[in-house]
């Protein structure tokens, strides 16, 4: 039996998971948490006691690894790909959800020790080796523990309701992100948390640090045992949701959306860009895979606004200004995701179209701003508007879109390698390099001196409104095209 066990998860993580060149193993969270859990335990080491510490670096891993699990991670808790092959192999079905659960582990542990790791090495000196052991057991199980819960909260859910696991995501990472930001000046607050042991009944990494609490038979000891015992539970009864069902194409946001999407199909987008526009409009949301990667980025100015300044101050303006041209930094990172699909094999659909590559990059361009960055504008600017600086918002949210429409009009072909919807999100990421880098470095630069430009200078919305109507009219001239006639970039089969 164990044979047959360890033979499918060896099968899974070669050919699902590591794939050609472990394509897709997570090495990239591995390493993000790495990285940010060794700068982050540097930072607070000789400020916190011992069990604090331990609290403190049990939180990275906490938030983090359910952010992986509900995005890009997300297959590790769906049903499993290759069910059908599988199913046809001499092995019994406990068997093969012990092969799963063993895969999960192994993953889930790999990724949880990409801080753990860090952390314990880099714990106060008072820690002894035995503690920052307990230190590294305790986030592997506090980690398996979140992953049991996930698993459970997808399959009560049954693929019916995805977008309230995207929106559990998005507040996870903002939260993540920021808490993290604010934690750092308030480390007083967390030490005074944990002395005093308020939070004990409801804080995960405090039940898995009790053992080194002074007294170590605290109710955390035993919440941890308890929750033990529930990963253990869930791992033995596998209950792995049912394989995700189509997304709808209607949605909130959509709905309201709706008299924009109108607008901009009959004034800004042309007629050659509307069969992309409204194929891009309506697909792209529907994709979990660009959901998944794409909505924790939009929001993450959002997050630090509600935390941030509230306008009443020139300091607190200048930062407004900096959040409201914020998106455009990060917007490059947004096309890289334009392309994933679950299904890049219906791409044949538009490749047999007459569609010139020019007009189908305009219209899906055109789609992604109606659908994903104005939205975000719109929450930014009335954000600062009820923050109290409702001038401010009409000054500065105009040129902000504006500034975001013109990087989008220059780098979609830079950063966008694929047509939209047509690659595998396996196949994603694979060729970022230090000319992307650079072009990103560049515009970050580029949007803090528009943000303060903008700022110091324009103190009409009149001029906003008018630099933005004229980026919207530019955007609407016709694509400049050779002077040789055209063929279809993409003919159908068959065709001479």
């Amino acid at each position: 039996m164990w044979n047959r066990i360890l033979l499918v998860a060896r099968t899974h993580l070669a050919g699902e998971w590591l794939g050609e060149r472990g394509a897709r193993l997570p090495v990239a969270p591995i390493l993000f948490q790495a990285s940010l859990a060794a700068v982050l335990c540097l930072l607070v080491r000789d400020h916190l006691e011992p069990r604090t510490f331990a609290v403190f670096a049990l939180s990275l891993p906490l938030g983090l690894t359910a952010v992986a699990l509900l995005g890009e991670l997300g297959p590790l808790l769906r049903a499993d790909p290759a069910a059908e092959w599988v199913a046809a192999l001499p092995i019994r079905p406990g068997e093969l959800r012990a092969a799963r659960i063993l895969v999960l582990a192994v993953l889930i542990g790999g990724l949880a020790l990409g801080s753990l790791v860090p952390a314990a090495l880099l714990a106060p000196d008072q820690m002894s080796w035995l503690d920052r052991m307990a230190l590294v057991a305790g986030g592997v199980l506090q980690t398996l523990f979140v992953s049991a819960l996930l698993l459970w909260i997808q399959a009560g859910l049954a693929g019916r309701a995805e977008g309230m696991l995207t929106v559990i995501q998005t507040a996870l990472f903002c939260a993540v992100i920021v808490g993290f930001t604010a934690g750092l000046s308030n480390l007083p607050l967390l030490q005074e948390a944990v002395t005093s042991g308020s939070l004990d009944a409801y804080y995960p990494p405090l039940w898995f640090t009790a053992p080194l609490a002074p007294d170590p038979t605290s109710a955390g000891l035993w919440l941890a045992l308890l929750a033990t015992l529930v990963t253990f539970g869930t791992f033995a009864l596998a209950p792995f949701p049912p394989a995700p069902r189509a997304r709808p194409t209607r949605s909130p946001l959509g709905i309201l959306l709706w008299p924009l999407r109108l607008l901009a199909a009959h004034s800004w987008v042309r007629p050659r860009e509307r069969a992309s526009f409204e194929f891009v409009y309506h697909a792209l949301p529907s994709e979990q895979d660009f959901v998944t990667r794409a909505y924790p980025l939009l929001a993450l100015p959002l997050a630090f606004l509600l935390l941030g300044a509230d306008g009443s101050s020139a300091r607190d303006e200048g930062l407004l200004a900096l959040l409201l041209f914020a998106p455009a930094v990060y917007l490059p990172l947004l096309l890289l995701f334009v392309p994933a699909t679950a299904t890049p094999e219906a791409r044949w659909i538009v490749d047999t179209c007459p569609l010139d590559p020019r007009d189908e990059a305009a219209g899906s361009r055109k789609a992604v701003v109606i659908r994903m960055v104005l939205p975000l504008y719109l929450a930014l600017g009335g954000l600062v508007a009820w923050r109290g600086n409702a001038d401010l918002a009409l000054r500065l949210t105009p040129l902000a879109l504006a500034a975001g429409l013109l990087l989008l009009r220059t780098s979609w072909d830079f950063f966008t390698e694929a047509p939209p919807l047509s690659t595998a999100p396996s196949e994603l990421g694979t060729a970022w390099d230090d000319t992307r880098s650079g072009r990103m470095f560049m515009i970050a630069i580029t949007m803090t001196l528009a943000a303060i430009a903008a700022w110091q200078f324009v103190q009409s919305s009149a001029v906003a409104f008018t630099v933005l109507a004229v980026v919207l009219v530019a955007d609407r001239l016709p694509i400049r095209r050779d002077a040789h006639p055209e063929t279809p970039a993409n003919p159908a089969p068959g065709g001479s």
